[in-house]
Parts: C-alpha cells; structure tokens; sequence
C-alpha cells in the first residue's frame, strides 16, 4: 500500500472565503499492487514522464490539467487498486473538541479509516497478513504515537470495521521521503483526484474537477455490484456530510469499477 495526502490536516484554524488556514477538506489516497503489478504501474509512470513537458514533480498540483487527465487515463490501466477517505472538517463537531484540535490525532484517524477500508477489501480477496506493507509519505508527524494508536485499535476494536486490521502488522508501516520511492506519486495523484471533488477555490472559481478521479473510477476498489462507495472511496462519515455540490454527488453515486479481485 502507498499512502498520501492531499490538503492539510490543521483543523484549528481552516480556511473561509473571508480568512486564511488550513484547507476545508482533507483527503488521503491510497495505491495498492501486488509485487508484479509495481513492475508495470514504474513502467506506465515512466512513459508518462517522457510523454508530458514536466519530467518530475513531487506534487500533482505541479502538473497542469492535461497532463492530469493523460497520468489519470494511464492510470485506468493499472494492476491495482485505489482507495481514499474525505473528510470535510466544518463536520468534526465534538470529536475536534475531544482530541484539542491536535493535527496528528485527526490524521492517525483518517489512516486508521483508510487502513480498515484496504484491509477490508484485501480480506475479501484472501490477501495473507505476511503479505502486507504499507508506504507512507514521511511527514513532520510522531510516528511513535501513530503506531501505539493502530496497535491499541487493532487489538481492541470498539467497532466492526477495526476488525479488518487483524491481517495488518502495525510495525510494517514505513515513512518514506517522497522522492525515494516513486509509486507514491500515484497515491498522491490519488488523493488529489479524490481532493479535487471537494476543491471549491477561487482559483477554479468554485467548480470542482472530477475528470480525472472520473477517469481512473475502474480501478478504484468496489464491492460485488461495482459500487464504489464504501470500498473504494469512504466518506467521513457520510456522504451528505461531505457537503458536496449536486453534480459530484451524483457523479460518485453512479460511479461504478470492475468488482473483480486485484
């Protein structure tokens, strides 16, 4: 599994049409192959890397928006499977309050929402507990307190979807610096696609993309009839909470992936 982000995880402070901060929306994306798939998914990055103008970026958000559309059509063609949470922080409530506004207690719990929905899909599939690795991209974040928090759910889990990370070792968890492993270029592509469904700036004056989460929905993960919300994509903790506009609504209502295994 490769995992990234896309927005910031500050909830303290977020960002108003009228006032500076953190952005509304947080998003994290996850690319998931077998051994043999990684082979191809470095192949198809390097072709797009010598078809487009770019040769290398740390960011999707350094790509314009053809070479988005062209690495998220290559990306349809992978051997793997994609997966992302969102979460509209306006919608945090009391939990905000309880963990004191603390950054890295609301990422460890939107990776702990994203490990259980892999984990959950990888169960389905029969993927074994010895095959399992998890790429992160490194962060400023305490790791130590990261893997404490996913040892205490994974062995004591409060609730029905925590128990798909009995096939996860905590302790296979490894931040990598981006740049040192190029595979997480597509979770972050991932979770930006993913972000871009939310994305309500003045830059785009407030229209979300969807193009390109639009174009590589088939590898999404989704359950026996295509579905790929609560699979592929989970949201925190529903989809009207996301507060999305009607047309994306619709969009990942009616989206649909091949139910087959990886």
């Amino acid at each position: 599994m490769f995992i990234d982000e896309s927005g910031e995880a500050g909830i303290s402070k977020v960002r108003t049409d009228s006032s500076r901060g953190a952005s509304p929306y947080f998003v994290l994306g996850a690319a998931v192959f077998q051994p043999a798939s990684e082979i191809h998914a470095r192949t198809v990055l390097a072709e797009v890397k010598n078809t487009i103008t770019k040769k290398s970026w740390r960011h999707a958000t350094e790509l314009d928006h053809a070479a988005k559309v062209l690495l998220a059509r290559r990306c349809s063609e992978l051997h793997g499977r994609f997966f992302a949470v969102v979460s509209n922080k306006s919608t945090l409530g009391e939990y905000k309050d309880l963990i004191e506004s603390d950054p890295q207690k609301f990422y460890n719990k939107c990776l702990k929402y994203l490990l259980e929905l892999i984990c959950s899909y990888l169960q389905r599939v029969r993927v074994q507990p010895d095959q399992l690795s998890v790429i992160l991209e490194h962060r400023n974040h305490d790791y130590d307190a990261m893997y404490r928090y996913l040892s205490t759910v994974k062995e004591n889990p409060l609730y029905e979807e925590s128990k798909s990370l009995s096939i996860l070792n905590v302790f296979a968890i490894s931040p990598i610096e981006k740049g040192k492993e190029e595979l997480l270029e597509y979770a972050d592509f991932v979770s930006h696609a993913v972000y871009q469904l939310t994305n309500k700036s003045a830059a785009n004056y407030g229209i979300p993309e969807p193009r390109y989460s639009q174009e590589m929905s088939k590898r999404f993960a989704a359950d026996t009839q295509g579905k790929i919300l609560g699979s592929g994509i989970k949201c925190i903790h529903s989809l009207d909470q996301l507060e999305l506009n009607r047309d994306i609504v619709r969009i990942l209502e009616a989206t649909r992936a091949d139910p087959r295994a990886l």
